[in-house]
């Protein structure tokens, strides 16, 4: 994919097809599927803006990648923490500086905003992502545990 103008905008009803495409994609990297109902609420929560959405779209506003974000408080600053939750790029967009572009904005929103941080996770084996995540952000020693309830 030749490299092209790209445009970081909020998530817009109008984008339902596209992000249904990229989620796709992204639930198949992560190899899981989820009832539409999910899906539908998610892109709901998008749109009144519980969570914060964002796509990367090229000068005929075509999606190229999403970035999905989560803010909340914690206990150790009165500052807002941003949890960066799904971050895709579509394959033929990849290197093409798009995943760098969405972090980015968060990180500008939150600049702007006043947030304490941005931080996000990956799979062990995302080998190609981390080298991207190196670039921007200090990798922690924290490991993750999950109770499912």
């Amino acid at each position: 994919m030749k490299k092209s103008p790209l445009i970081i905008r909020p998530i817009e009803a109008r984008d339902r097809a596209g992000w249904d495409g990229m989620w796709a994609g992204y639930l198949a990297f992560y190899k899981t599927e989820l009832w539409p109902e999910v899906s539908d609420d998610t892109f709901q929560r998008i749109l009144s803006g519980v969570l914060i959405g964002i796509v990367a779209v090229d000068e005929n506003d075509a999606p190229l990648g999403f970035a999905h974000a989560l803010l909340h408080q914690g206990t150790w600053s009165p500052k807002l923490l941003c949890y960066l939750e799904d971050l895709y790029v579509r394959e033929e967009a990849r290197g093409c500086g798009v995943g760098r572009a969405l972090i980015e904005a968060l990180a500008d929103r939150g600049r702007n905003e006043g947030w304490l941080r941005l931080y996000w996770q990956t799979a062990r084996d995302n080998e190609t992502a981390q080298k991207l995540y190196d670039k921007l952000a200090a990798r922690t020693d924290w490991l993750r545990y999950d109770l499912d309830l």
